[in-house]
């Protein structure tokens, strides 16, 4: 694989973008779920064929020890059931990283498992954290 050769101007780009869709008003979004403590809203994408999710919750702890669960890292694998393995391929600075992984099958291994390259990215952003894989 070839590695980027610089990831700062990537890095700047998507924190650009994930503020952007911070920014977009309520009625861009579509309440996908909402619950006691999250809401999870839905919009097409205009940059690929799918969906772009925004979730918001409160949860009583250090933005950062949650995010640990998110982002890649030990943490990840211990709730994610459905992801098997996970390789951080190369880090760029502490928030920003190219990472592997694979899925389990589901389904009886109707749908199969599939591996996955991302590139993940979390920022500080107002009183909280703006992250994306």
């Amino acid at each position: 694989m070839d590695l980027l050769p610089d990831s700062a101007p990537l890095a700047t780009k998507l924190r650009n973008t994930l503020v952007q869709y911070h920014r977009l008003g309520d009625s861009e979004w579509r309440l996908a779920k909402k619950t006691k403590d999250a809401t999870v809203w839905r919009k097409p994408s205009e940059e690929f064929s799918g969906y772009l999710y925004k979730a918001q919750g409160v949860v009583e702890d250090a933005a950062n020890r949650i995010v640990d669960h998110i982002r890649p890292g030990p943490y990840r694998l211990d709730w994610d059931s459905l992801m098997t393995t996970m390789d951080i391929m190369e880090t760029f600075e502490e928030n920003c990283c190219v990472m592997r992984y694979t899925t389990a099958g589901q389904l009886w291994n109707i749908i199969a498992p599939r591996e996955f390259v991302d590139f993940s990215y979390t920022t500080s952003y107002e009183d909280g954290l703006l992250t994306c894989g």
